[in-house]
């Protein structure tokens, strides 16, 4: 829908300008018609003539437009205006309209206007600010005398990283435009689009900050302001990385062009903001979640990036080994019960939920999910996006779903008692329930539970499975393809290329922890077992831990051990490989329960933990040796 041109409404039979001034002793009939023949011949308008020929003054002729037209009047060059709202109109714009910002008053741009009646001037106007204009009437000296003492930014630097930016795209910026839905307003501005290269710098460093990140697969852009500059950053693949720095003036502007992108409060910058907006980049919508944050030196922005077209994937892609996939179809293959995927912030649990749904998504299914936001739209299901605002809570919700005959419901995250209660209840009475859970691992979850207020006894009934995971950077696969045709070398460090942005890592792929829950689980539960007690049971019923699945991810070249050890957390006995059959096992374990081979890592006289550089056990003398050097 595009954004309205607000004006205000007139009265019902105008008077004309020169009946007016004639009738308020500022012109005689004479000389009304006589600048009426003038007009005839240039065609210029009556008040232009006026003022040109010296009848009147140019404040005159603007004041009686005003009174008329019941539109304000306004000395933009007297007034003290904010200069961020001069780089949301280019000068060179502001001199083809004779127009410029005076303020913003309710998310709607204040615009003082030679011609406040041009709709086509107030509709390029609204189209670059991005918002709905208010236009007052100002005489064209007073506006030009504004432009003069206003745009004197040096918008060189910004221009230079453009430009530098652009090369990278085939020579153009991307074109970052709000998906409003109708495609008459895009060919509306067609004539706009194609002068993108006059944009102003800030509309163009949006475009290229937001149009970069979506090039390089960011899923996050970090706007983080400085004393003296400040940094945007990328999260690619899960980790930050600075991709320039800009000058502190450009700040300000910049995080005011986001604002009103996402339709938050330009002029609110006490308070912390929330909003989105869908962008059409290359050929695709993508959704930007927006949040901005008071700092010391200013608003930090990060805006969250949804790509709509990535979201689609099954249980096969999402990176389980060939026998969790099998648990996991056997789980949701269950007619009532919950399955939890739980893990960190950024861990793709919610990547592993909608994988779930593809498998789940029938025409015999009713399937509801209830999100906080609704991430990716996916045909099929029902969606329902939580609003706290109007009172629509996960609980209101969840009490609602289950008078709408559902089979299935997916729960964007259980975040306190009265929700679980409700999912809970839920799977006891003849409903599939899917969620996310914060925890560390599978068998915490039970823990996490009952801490929450869940019933041990209504965990051991209702709960299916719990599928606790991290994600890993997988190793770029034309990097290694450049090694096995030795155009790199791995032991020079010399592991890059263009598709990774030379880092060895391109895309990223989920570590496991499946935890089925079995009869001798739900005996547990029941009487409280500890985690570990839970872990044991879970492991001797064939559960790959996350550290396991890590390995062999690693061991078969998927990813790297390094990153393994990085993402998933240590506990104080961490496994690590066999040095002979490469099974996971602990390095508090006197031998490999796989192989029979001696551990590397503990005492062979006493069983205590060595260090990498021990030769000689401190607790019992017994000497070890080189090559069975324990390992970290």
């Amino acid at each position: 829908m595009a954004v309205p041109i607000k004006t205000t409404p007139q009265t019902k039979t105008p008077i004309r300008l020169g009946e007016f001034l004639s009738q308020r002793g500022h012109l005689s009939k004479r000389q009304v018609t006589w600048a009426l023949e003038e007009q005839k011949k240039t065609g210029k308008r009556l008040g232009e003539i006026l003022s040109g020929l010296k009848l009147i003054s140019e404040d005159l002729v603007a004041q009686s437009l005003s009174t008329i037209n019941n539109i304000p009047y306004a000395t933009p060059h007297t007034m003290t205006i904010d200069p961020d709202l001069f780089l949301l109109i280019p000068e060179w714009l502001a001199r083809r309209h004779l127009a410029v910002p005076l303020g913003i008053e309710e998310k709607e741009l204040r615009m003082a206007m030679a011609d406040p009646l041009d709709y086509e001037n107030l509709n390029d106007l609204r189209f670059y600010a991005g918002m709905a204009i208010t236009p007052v009437i100002a005489t064209r000296k007073n506006i030009l005398e504004t432009i003069e003492q206003s745009y004197h930014f040096d918008t060189s630097s910004v221009e230079k990283i453009v430009q530098a930016s652009a090369k990278d795209f085939d020579g153009g910026t991307f074109q970052v435009i709000p998906d409003l839905g109708e495609a008459s307003l895009l060919q509306t501005d067609k004539h706009a689009l194609e002068e993108k290269s006059r944009l102003g710098p800030v509309v163009q460093l949006t475009n290229v900050i937001i149009g970069k990140a979506i090039k390089m697969r960011a899923s996050d852009i970090h706007i983080e302001p400085g004393q003296k500059e400040f940094r945007v950053r990328y999260r690619i693949d899960g980790l930050l990385r600075e991709e320039m720095r800009l000058p502190k003036w450009v700040q300000n502007p910049l995080v005011s062009r986001i604002k009103i992108l996402a339709t938050l409060d330009i002029s609110e910058r006490r308070l912390p903001q929330d909003g989105a907006v869908r962008v059409m980049a290359e050929g695709r919508a993508v959704d930007l979640r927006v949040s901005t944050l008071p700092a010391t030196n200013g608003e930090k922005v990060v805006l969250r990036i949804l790509d709509q077209s990535k979201v689609l994937i099954d249980i096969d892609q999402v990176g389980f080994q060939e026998k969790d996939a099998e648990i996991i179809r056997k789980m949701i293959r269950k007619q009532k019960g919950i399955i939890l995927v739980t893990g960190p912030t950024g861990s793709g649990k919610t990547t592993t939920l909608y994988a779930l749904i593809q498998e789940l998504k029938s025409v015999t299914n009713n399937l509801t999910t209830v999100e906080d936001p609704v991430e990716y739209t996916i045909d099929g299901i029902n969606q329902i996006q939580i609003n706290t605002e109007v009172g629509l809570s996960f609980s209101k919700v969840l009490r609602a779903i289950l008078r709408q005959d559902p089979n299935i419901i997916l729960i964007g995250e259980i975040r306190d008692k009265e929700t679980a209660e409700i999912a809970f209840r839920a799977a006891m009475t003849g409903h599939l329930v899917l969620s996310t859970l914060h925890t560390n691992d599978a068998p915490a979850t039970i823990t996490r539970l009952v801490d929450i207020g869940v019933p041990p006894y209504l965990i051991s009934s209702c709960l299916i499975g719990v599928i606790a995971q991290r994600l890993v950077r997988k190793r770029c696969a034309r990097c290694m393809e450049l090694l096995r045709e030795g155009e790199i070398d791995e032991k020079k460090h010399e592991i890059g290329c263009s598709v990774c942005n030379h880092t060895g890592f391109s895309g990223r792929i989920g570590v496991f922890e499946v935890m089925a829950i079995t009869p001798k689980t739900r005996e547990l539960i029941s009487s409280r077992a500890t985690d570990e007690e839970v872990r044991a049971a879970s492991t001797s019923a064939g559960m790959t831990s996350m550290e396991a699945d890590g390995l062999i991810k690693a061991q078969t070249g998927i990813t790297t051990l390094e990153e393994v050890t990085r993402v998933v957390e240590k506990d104080d006995v961490f496994k690590s490989a066999c040095p002979k059959c490469h099974q996971a096992i602990r390095i508090d374990f006197l031998i490999c329960p796989y192989c029979a081979e001696a551990s590397p890592y503990v005492c062979a006289g006493c069983g205590k933990l060595l260090q990498p550089d021990w030769f000689l056990c401190p607790y019992c003398r017994h000497q070890t040796t080189k090559d069975h050097k324990p390992q970290p």
